[in-house]
């Protein structure tokens, strides 16, 4: 393992992005947003993927200098085309949108097309947490999972999350994917030989297999809880990419596989203003009351800690902002150093 200071790593990332042509306020948007997922604890979704995103802009598949524009637009909604910008620019744009109109109107729904991969769904449900209000956010991705009673990839993970304000000035939150595994630790078993459980794949044939060997041209993901699962991540394809005009399942090609192709993914964001509905203060007494009574539930034999949706990420957090640095994979410093021989930044890991 490798460390990196905060500030560098940010001063790192917007720079490169700079360097084959965003904007000096696009690269810092999707700086803060990567390094930010970093802080979570969350690597995968990261700056761990800055230099895919790089490459895709080089191979045609992203529109550096694209902004996002809007198709149409309501008290309490919108639409908008990213413009093969890339995915965190439209990201936040969208929800900042949802923000300001649910203020105005209690709720907004802000929707995106022709967007690009986003990252970790769970920074911008957080966007409207620290204004108070109730984020969801979602979006579609390229097929990597069989729905029940199939035998072949059909439907994204499809990333949901929310972020509630907690009563204390954090939030509470979900970020998942519904797979029922994540598909980086299938290829982590993949990688050294390791059978998998039979709840992760389906063969060719449809039938649960323990060979990790087959994925991902021979076997799909199985959805989250089954059915249940599905029923989700079709839910977010409605929301993401069914009314927003964005490309639907099979449409959607994979961001990092193709890089001179568009994505097309879309994305979904709900903003909900609870001050419109009661005081801040009754909510926040009611939130703490709902947090106290899960906390101090009886524990299980052996446990002495209930965690909260969210806990073990803010918790991550405080020790990347205490210490002003973050701890990242040796191939995560691998990927950073060979971006900073390409591009000539420099960029200090230790």
């Amino acid at each position: 393992m490798k460390k990196v200071k905060l500030n560098e790593l940010k001063n790192f990332s917007a720079k490169a992005l700079e360097t084959v042509g965003v904007s000096k306020e696009n690269a810092e948007t999707v700086a803060d947003t990567l390094v930010g997922t970093d802080m979570f604890g969350v690597l995968t979704h990261g700056t761990k993927n800055l230099s895919g995103y790089i490459q895709k802009m080089e191979a045609g598949g992203l529109d550096a200098k694209a902004e996002p524009s809007v198709i149409c637009e309501g008290p309490a909604f919108a639409v908008l085309n990213g413009n093969k910008a890339i995915g965190m620019v439209s990201a936040c744009k969208a929800m900042e949108m949802a923000i300001k109109k649910a203020k105005e109107c209690g709720i907004a729904y802000v929707g995106v097309k022709n967007s690009c991969h986003f990252g970790a769904a769970g920074y911008y449900a957080n966007l409207a947490a620290k204004e108070g209000l109730i984020g969801l956010s979602m979006s579609n991705t390229d097929p990597v999972i069989a729905v029940p009673n199939g035998c072949t990839k059909a439907i994204g993970t499809n990333p949901f999350s929310f972020a509630a304000p907690d009563g204390n000035g954090k939030s509470i939150f979900l970020d998942i994917a519904l797979s029922n595994v994540a598909a980086l630790k299938v290829i982590m078993a993949k990688e050294k030989g390791m059978d998998i459980p039979d709840t992760w794949l389906v063969d060719k044939d449809g039938l649960p297999t323990t060979d990790s060997s087959l994925f991902p041209y021979n076997a799909s993901l199985q959805p989250m809880g089954a059915h249940k699962g599905y029923g989700l991540a079709l839910l977010v394809e409605l929301l993401s990419a069914t009314i927003t005009g964005a490309g639907m399942l099979s449409e959607v090609a994979s961001w990092n596989l193709d890089m001179a192709s568009t994505n097309n993914v879309g994305h979904a964001f709900i903003a909900i203003d609870i001050s419109k509905m009661m005081p801040k203060e009754v909510y926040k007494q009611r939130v703490l009351q709902m947090v106290n009574e899960l906390k101090n539930a009886p524990k299980a034999k052996g446990k002495d800690k209930i965690l909260l949706p969210g806990e073990m990420e803010w918790e991550k957090q405080e020790t990347a902002l205490s210490t002003g640095e973050i701890e990242i994979t040796d191939a995560h410093a691998d990927s950073l150093k060979a971006l900073s021989e390409k591009t000539g930044i420099e960029i200090n890991i230790y």
